[in-house]
């Protein structure tokens, strides 16, 4: 096993922070991680969605938005942050964002690129695959 790659399809709040906080500890880590937003999971990343603060939310997660940045960076500040240090790559789905109209612009800036099933399958191929 070479990494992990995380599929991401949970628009929770809470697992989306949770993902990006393990991607990240792994990719500060020297751990290669790659992140494959795909349904629901593409959802929080919208540009609008992260600006206005309208997450799906928990229990949990009304505390995360509640918490000052410094002491929790959310999901997308901490993926961009694991970026600059490690080894970690997020893509979006193809076919989501097609059901959605949508194009990567629709999104904060944190994604390499767009990929299907099968192409983050075959970049998957050689890692723990864990879905969330």
């Amino acid at each position: 096993m070479s990494g992990y790659a995380i599929v991401l399809a949970s628009r929770e709040l809470s697992r989306v922070q949770a993902v990006s906080t393990i991607a990240s500890v792994a990719a500060a880590s020297d751990v290669p991680v790659q992140v494959f937003a795909t349904m629901d999971g593409l959802l929080p990343f919208e540009k609008e969605t992260v600006e206005s603060g309208d997450f799906d939310v928990g229990p949990v997660g009304a505390k995360m938005l509640q918490a000052d940045g410094a002491e929790m960076p959310l999901f997308h500040e901490q993926f961009a942050q694991a970026k600059a240090i490690g080894d970690i790559e997020l893509y979006a789905c193809e076919m989501a964002m097609d059901l959605l109209e949508t194009d990567l612009d629709d999104y904060v800036e944190v994604f390499d690129g767009t990929l299907g099933v099968s192409g983050f399958l075959n970049r998957a191929r050689d890692k723990q695959v864990v879905f969330v």
